[in-house]
């Protein structure tokens, strides 16, 4: 028998008072029980100071939240079991029915979407032609890769399309292995966008990898002339290092090595189109990287499952060695000594596009 999503929706209501009430609101007293009581923890292990009206006021919600729990936990203990076995499977069902009508609908979406330009309509309907049965992804997702495809002028969507999922597969695996989850709660909004990420540079790095070898390739041919093409030499790509996130806006060291960084990638970049995209992925990496090193130990897990998934599909790894380290710190002082800080290093202007366009608005008014 089919049933509707709607037919299910009035059934689940009929569960809502006693089931779903009592469920959601353990859930809230749960979440308020573990965030005092790991309040009060890191308080007595001096890891936080707070004032003595907040130290009240967490004891006093930790307390509340425990009673609360205790008289939701017995109302929901009283509930037959057949009853939440039916709730629980009426989720299901309705979770799935929603998932299905979902992707089923994800192409009319696209082609009603007015802020997708033509070209990107086309590939978006392309790259869902071409999916597996069993691989989808939800609108945001779509758009990232029908993106990368156009960037790069690349048709292999169904390649990437299985990069992503391999890689967002390997992510989510790792995030569920972790065992504090509490914490992981302030990361949920880079769950989606870490994944992305790590596909736009691995198809970056990879771009720059065959572009070189071409290169080569041409130099190799020009050898017996007389003004032979010189082959470029890749070593890699350049390390970079932790202290400057957790400096950059403490020390104008900080920004000087990440922008020596960033301008060495760049250099190694062949086409405009490569350098285009790289000044993108280092905006977005640096601004994840930087968001997590203001959460301090509770984003060290979520913060190493990144770097190492960088690592592993783009080669770019942070730098450990010490004697290395001291080197580039040296180098960096004496390189900061030639430069003066009040000349500015690129093309400046004090008014952007942004600026403009922003003035003009409130100007309307």
């Amino acid at each position: 028998m089919k049933v509707s999503i709607y037919a299910l929706e009035k059934l689940l209501k009929e569960y809502e008072t006693n089931i779903a009430n009592a469920s959601k609101l353990l859930k809230e007293y749960e979440t308020n029980i573990a965030n005092a009581s790991k309040q009060l923890k890191d308080l007595d292990a001096g890891k936080i100071t707070l004032s003595a009206l907040k130290i009240a006021s967490v004891e006093n919600t930790l307390e509340h939240s425990n009673a609360e729990y205790e008289k939701y936990k017995a109302i929901y203990d009283a509930i037959p079991e057949k009853e939440k076995e039916d709730f629980r499977n009426l989720q299901a069902v309705q979770e799935l029915l929603a998932k299905e009508s979902y992707y089923k609908l994800q192409k009319i979406r696209v082609k009603r979407n007015k802020n997708l330009k033509r070209n990107q309509r086309l590939e978006a309907m392309m790259v869902l032609d071409e999916l597996p049965e069993d691989i989808h992804f939800d609108d945001t997702q779509l758009i990232e890769v029908t993106n990368v495809i156009i960037k790069f002028n690349a048709r292999e969507s169904v390649e990437l399309v299985a990069e992503l999922g391999t890689i967002r597969e390997e992510f989510d695996k790792r995030i569920e292995e972790l065992k504090d989850k509490e914490d992981l709660k302030h990361f949920h909004f880079l769950d989606t966008y870490i994944p992305i990420i790590v596909l736009h540079f691995a198809s970056l790095v990879k771009s720059i990898e065959e572009t070189i070898i071409v290169y080569n390739e041409k130099a190799q041919e020009t050898q017996e002339e007389k003004t032979p093409t010189q082959p470029i030499i890749f070593n890699g790509f350049p390390k970079y290092e932790d202290w400057w996130f957790e400096e950059l806006f403490l020390n104008h060291q900080a920004y000087f090595s990440l922008y020596q960084w960033k301008e060495k990638i760049k250099n190694i970049c062949l086409s405009d189109q490569q350098k285009d995209l790289w000044e993108k992925i280092f905006s977005n990496w640096l601004m994840i990287k930087k968001i997590l090193s203001t959460k301090d130990e509770n984003a060290w897990d979520y913060n190493f499952i990144f770097d190492d998934m960088i690592a592993k599909y783009t080669k770019v790894e942070e730098e450990f060695d010490n004697e290395i380290r001291e080197t580039n710190e040296k180098n960096l002082v004496e390189e900061l000594k030639g430069i003066h800080l009040s000349k500015y290093l690129a093309e400046h202007h004090l008014s952007t596009y942004y600026q403009r366009w922003k003035n003009e608005k409130i100007n309307k008014k």
